[in-house]
């Protein structure tokens, strides 16, 4: 027989504001039923895939499930594609797995709890994750927060603010002070807990309680002389104590948390069965309350926890502390784990060897065999002892310590300190260059679509001369000197060599100078750097500084350079920046220019990796221009072949302003290259402009672009604004447009046909449609409007001669719109006589708008026989025209002598049928 995974989900439906229950199985076989009730579609391609994972990186940790999740077909011959407007995330399911044709009652439960949100990857495919018994962790521990009101609910500043939570033994916390005149503290704020054991200032215990009360009242009620200053008095049973006088240093304290129905708790154990229990609302029956006890006895030391609103998250909405996250780093803290198993129930146990090891042998002489031997990455696990039982919550600084501590601890460090200045000297370093060295990777816009080159060698080169012939030397020249061109010139130089056995080798070089000319100024100051290890392996430094002025010129430019090579390796990066005024003030130029990169490059192939940024800011006498431009760049050429592959992001913004208007550009581009002949790229370009002569432009446009052996295909999207006249284009094979949640197309445009999920239309003009399969609820035709035709029937009706009566009675019926309408109303029918002679009779239309009947149309029909004595049947109808919002319908028939030669004679009315043609407005 065939297994069959069937599921139960629940979701809500945001359009009828009800919550629906779907029901869905795998496919390979037809819908499934049980008692020909809740089929079952079978539209599930893949059903969950669930791991169980009880080791992390190679050593026993926190045990981790997932429950996978169920990939569904949307397509309309499941009639299932509303369900992408459907509601999933946080609802329960019911996931089970049975034989094909066996009843429901035989069918396994699969582990499912509940699903995560609905998740489309393409259009015909949808993903549920399912969340399993962890979703009901993820509550808050911090549910309540302070009214800001005064007295035990904070003044206005807590307005808000999460209340504080403790639970198990904590020392030396720092609980929020709620109320300002009479130095209440509050440290848990969700019911009664066992113990204050100690308050300190300054580090400093104060001793012990003066008084414990039963509440905030009783705490505000003390007065001066049952606690005077230094003194303090708690309230276990709303979390609270208050100080005698007003504090000069840090108030801190050792509590013992929430309380069990008056039970103390104070292990991990027990804590976790009744958080739970109480704040995930997990059933008691849903937890192994026995491998918790166990847990306890194995690690039998007290557990603490405290929770304030510095655990409140940044992003709003956002959960502070599920949970789920706050007994995971506890277990965490005890090398401990706790699951949901294979029926939802939590347990609890430690990662800690119980049993003798077995020896394993790859050579076959122990059960099991073993065929193979890997060994995983692993880290060394960590040997815990007594982790979480003496945490310490808060810290002192030197001014919130008292004094006698604070010399003790200062004659403890003594030789320390030096060091740790040291330390904080580095890190100012970095703190200082931080910005320089990540600017390159973030920077704004860039340009042209080739790639990044890197010029190495540069500073070897130049830091060659840095060398010195000798093996071992260190000058250093002061003096002054003038030049062959007469220029006066002051200089220092420095000159470091070190070299060991021909291959090994260092050359430090630095040169600080002046200069003076007839006509010039100028000042340098250049160093130099090398390092080599034989001809493969070597690293440079140069940093150059120079100034020059003239009469009409000034220039001040900057340049430093890094650069290693190991082999065919090398990598290097590199920032000049200068500012150049030129022509007597009328141009300047401020210009940063930054590269870093690395590249290995061989015999067969060339791999690179490179950043480059330049930004200038130009102003002449024509034009004023602020430009950025930054490439990231990463290639393979293949030496042999000629072939390339590359990726490549460049950004370029440009502002102009001159004497014809103002020009601002951003461009972005994208572009990926497999060879000469393939590739793919994207390019964004905003524009905007305002010209002297009256033309205002902003324009943006997209594209997107392959390139397969030569053939390019481009696409993309542009819309330009000029002077108000707004112009959109597309270039695109096929268009759609989602809602933002992704579940539903609301356009779709192709090649062949404009489909659209829902159009509302308040006037449509086609010059041609053809329509398979329409509902419409209103269709104007040549000015009116149709509504559904209405009718009714009536059944065969006798009438005595000289008699009356009424063969058709209808209810109300809508005309048009309910509100106004016209129409016609036909009555079809035929009478025929019950003797062998002439006979006639009237017919009556009564019809009544909601005030009565009222006589419409009256028609006389004879029936004719031959010689009176042939039977004869007459087919005959009656009609009128009617208004309003409703009317309901009377038939009645008359017996009499009405036409010639009749006589009144008994009659019958029968195949009666009436038909209401309504018009709307």
């Amino acid at each position: 027989m065939r297994r069959v995974f069937i599921a139960e989900l629940t979701a809500f439906d945001p359009r009828a504001n009800e919550l629906v229950t779907l029901h869905l199985c795998s496919g390979g076989q037809g819908p499934v039923s049980f008692n020909d009730v809740d089929h079952y579609i079978p539209c599930v391609e893949s059903g969950p895939q669930q791991t169980f994972a009880l080791t992390d990186k190679g050593v026993a940790g926190e045990i981790r499930r997932d429950f996978g999740q169920i990939t569904i077909r949307i397509s309309h011959e499941f009639g299932n594609t509303h369900w992408r407007g459907y509601d999933f995330d946080g609802y329960p399911c019911k996931l089970m797995w049975g034989e094909y044709g066996a009843p429901l009652s035989s069918y396994k439960p699969i582990p499912a709890g509940r699903t995560g949100a609905l998740n489309s990857d393409t259009v015909t495919k949808t993903v549920i994750p399912i969340l399993g018994p962890d979703a009901e962790l993820k509550k808050e521990v911090l549910k309540a927060s302070y009214a800001g009101t005064g007295a035990a609910e904070g003044q206005e500043g807590y307005k808000g603010q999460l209340k504080p939570f403790t639970v198990g033994l904590c020392e030396n916390i720092e609980p929020p002070q709620i109320d300002t005149v009479y130095l209440v503290h509050q440290y848990h704020g969700y019911g009664p807990t066992e113990d204050v054991v100690a308050v300190y200032e300054n580090a400093l215990t104060l001793g012990p309680a003066r008084h414990t009360v039963a509440s905030y009242e009783q705490l505000i009620g003390l007065t001066a002389e049952q606690l005077p200053s230094g003194t303090w008095a708690k309230a276990p049973a709303v979390g609270m104590y208050r100080l005698g006088g007003q504090a000069i240093g840090k108030v801190t304290a050792d509590v013992i948390g929430a309380m069990d129905n008056q039970r103390p708790l104070r292990k991990f154990g027990e804590i976790a069965v009744w958080m739970l229990r109480e704040f995930a609302g997990v059933p008691l029956d849903m937890i192994d309350v026995d491998s918790a006890d166990k847990l306890d006895r194995d690690f039998p030391h007290t557990w603490g926890n405290y929770l304030d609103s510095t655990d409140k998250p940044d992003t709003e909405g956002a959960v502070a502390r599920s949970v789920g996250d706050f007994l995971r780093d506890a277990s965490s803290q005890l090398a401990a784990y706790f699951y949901a198993d294979e029926n939802g129930i939590w347990r609890f146990g430690r990662n800690v060897a119980s049993k003798a090891p077995v020896m394993l042998q790859q050579g076959r002489t122990t059960y099991p065999v073993v065929t193979n031997i890997t060994q995983p990455a692993a880290s060394p696990r960590a040997h815990k002892v007594r982790v979480g039982g003496r945490r310490c919550f808060s810290t002192h600084t030197d001014r919130e310590i008292s004094s006698a501590l604070k010399d003790a601890v200062e004659e403890a460090v003594v030789g320390v300190g030096e060091k740790v200045d040291d330390v904080q000297d580095d890190v100012n370093d970095i703190r200082k260059n931080f910005r320089s060295l990540v600017l390159p990777a973030l920077v704004e816009p860039l340009a042209d679509l080739e790639a990044t080159k890197l010029q190495y060698g540069a500073a070897l080169i130049k830091a060659s001369t840095a060398l010195h012939k000798d093996n071992l030397v260190a000058i250093r020249a002061l003096g002054t000197r003038i030049d062959e061109n007469g220029n006066k010139v002051a200089e220092d130089l420095l000159q470091l060599t070190s070299r060991f056995d021909e291959k090994i080798e260092a050359g430090f070089l630095e040169v600080s100078r002046t200069i003076a000319g007839l006509d010039f100024a100028a000042v340098e100051d250049i160093t130099l750097a090398i390092a080599n290890y034989g001809e493969t392996v070597s690293a440079a430094f140069t940093d150059e500084r120079k100034l020059w002025v003239d009469a009409d010129t000034a220039i001040s430019e900057s340049l430093e350079e890094f650069e290693a090579r190991v082999g065919d390796a090398e990598g290097k990066i590199s920032e000049l920046e200068r500012i150049i005024i030129d022509e007597g003030g009328d141009t300047a130029l401020a210009e940063r220019i930054e590269e870093l990169g690395v590249k290995i490059e061989d015999e067969t192939e060339a791999r690179e990796a490179a950043i480059e940024t330049v930004e200038r800011a130009y102003i002449d006498a024509d034009e004023v221009v602020a430009e950025s431009v930054t490439t990231l760049s990463s290639s393979i050429f293949d030496e042999t072949t000629g072939n390339s592959v590359m990726s490549i992001i460049k950004a370029n913004a440009k502002t102009q302003v001159d004497d014809n208007g103002a020009r601002a550009e951003q461009i972005n581009a994208i572009n990926t290259k497999l060879n000469p002949l393939n590739g793919a790229s994207y390019e964004q370009n905003v524009k905007l402009i305002s010209d002297i002569n009256g033309l205002m432009s902003s324009q943006v446009t997209f594209k997107v672009q392959t390139e397969v052996n030569g053939t390019k295909v481009v696409g993309g999207l542009g819309i330009i604004n000029q002077n108000g006249y707004v112009d959109t284009a597309f270039t695109t094979d096929a268009f759609s447009i989602w809602t933002p949640d992704g579940k539903v197309p609301l356009l779709t445009l192709d090649g062949t046909a404009l489909r659209v999920n829902n159009a509302i239309m308040n006037n449509a003009v086609i010059d041609g449609a053809q329509i398979n399969n329409a509902s419409i609820n209103t269709l104007k035709v040549a000015g009116g409007a149709i509504s559904a035709n209405q009718g009714a029937d009536g059944v065969d009706t006798f009438v005595a001669a000289n008699g009356s009566a009424d063969f058709l009675t209808t209810g109300f019926m809508t005309i048009g719109d309910a509100v106004w309408g016209s129409g016609r109303v036909d009555v079809d029918f035929t009478i025929d006589a019950t003797s062998a002679y002439d006979a006639s009779c009237k017919i009556q239309l009564w019809l009544d708008y909601g005030s009565g009947f009222v006589l419409a149309k009256e028609k006389t029909f004879g029936i004719t026989t031959d010689n009176g004595n042939t039977y004869s049947r007459t087919g005959g109808d009656i009609s009128a025209i009617v208004t309003g919002s409703q009317v309901r319908v009377l038939c009645r028939v008359i017996s009499g002598t009405f036409t010639p030669r009749s006589v009144a004679r008994s009659q019958y009315i029968r195949d009666i049928s009436m038909e209401l043609i309504g018009m709307k407005r």
